[in-house]
């Protein structure tokens, strides 16, 4: 049941994804929002068996004396499932590990591998895109409070001021409950469970547009990524040109979206998370 407990160190990724995502929370236009397309896995068409002889029977090797005929063990391993079936054993064994209600609050259940692969990779980007979202995010929304009078007004193309916030204290307490699903994991446990299942991941990764690419070499990067995360301040100092919230501070503005994303978990947050993806990338 525990096969998928790999699943819970991409997760946390693919939850960070979305913490970044809802962070940056559309202004209210009373329109109602696109809906992101759904993610498309696509099945290779089957290839024709190659033609080949019927193989030859081995001949009998009679027992030697006083000895009985040797039968092959019986096994009932598992077959590996096709990527595009493999969901219904995700969430299953995910529900064995952390508990149904769990995954049915903070998983969506449709492309489950894939979204992780996808999460992990777009980390590095600007941006994740929320059609490969793997997790439900927060429940409450993001916490900030207006700068009435900020020490330095930004202005925007046009030459009006730029709304300014600062984050509430309180918000980092909504990212708590995943930080405490992810240190929970035994790491050995992770890793060996993650070898034993990575041709799913490696698909997922190669449909993505990698064919030659090594997944295990890109979640490797990522860590060390998120590891180079600097440490600053709280409150974070954010300002609203339009629909979403962007860092004042354009070096961190321009950082990767999974380095933005423990900044805005809060300080202890980031800490808690490094340590465990020290532990990781060591036994990795």
């Amino acid at each position: 049941m525990k096969n998928w407990i790999i699943g819970v160190v991409v997760l946390l990724l693919a939850v960070a994804g979305y913490f970044y995502l809802t962070s940056r929370e559309p202004a209210d236009t009373g329109a109602a929002p696109p809906q992101s397309p759904p993610v498309v896995v696509s099945r290779a068409e089957p290839q024709p068996e190659p033609a080949s002889r019927p193989a030859r029977p081995e001949p009998a090797v009679p027992p030697g004396p006083g000895l009985e005929p040797v039968t092959p063990p019986v096994t009932d391993a598992v077959p590996m499932p096709m990527l595009e079936d493999s969901d219904p054993l995700v969430l299953d064994t995910l529900s064995g590990l952390i508990g149904e209600p769990a995954v049915m609050r903070y998983v969506v259940n449709e492309n489950v591998i894939s979204r992780m692969v996808a999460t992990t990779v777009t980390l590095g980007s600007r941006q994740v895109p929320g059609v490969v979202q793997v997790a439900q995010g927060p429940e409450s929304s993001f916490m900030v409070s207006a700068v009435e009078q900020p020490e330095t007004v930004i202005r925007n193309e046009e030459g009006d001021a730029i709304p300014q916030f600062v984050t509430e204290p309180e918000n980092s307490q909504r990212y708590t409950p995943y930080v405490e699903l992810f240190e929970a994991t035994d790491t050995d446990e992770l890793v060996a469970l993650y070898r034993g299942n990575y041709s799913l991941f490696q698909e997922a990764y190669r449909q993505m547009g990698y064919p030659d690419g090594d997944f295990d070499a890109r979640l490797l990067a990522t860590i060390d990524e998120l590891l180079a995360t600097p440490e600053v301040e709280q409150p974070l100092a954010l300002m609203k040109p339009e629909a979403y919230f962007l860092f004042t501070d354009p070096g961190l503005e321009a950082r990767p979206a999974g380095q933005k994303v423990l900044l805005r978990m809060g300080s202890e947050n980031a800490r808690r998370v490094k340590a465990k993806l020290v532990e990781i990338r060591d036994a990795l």
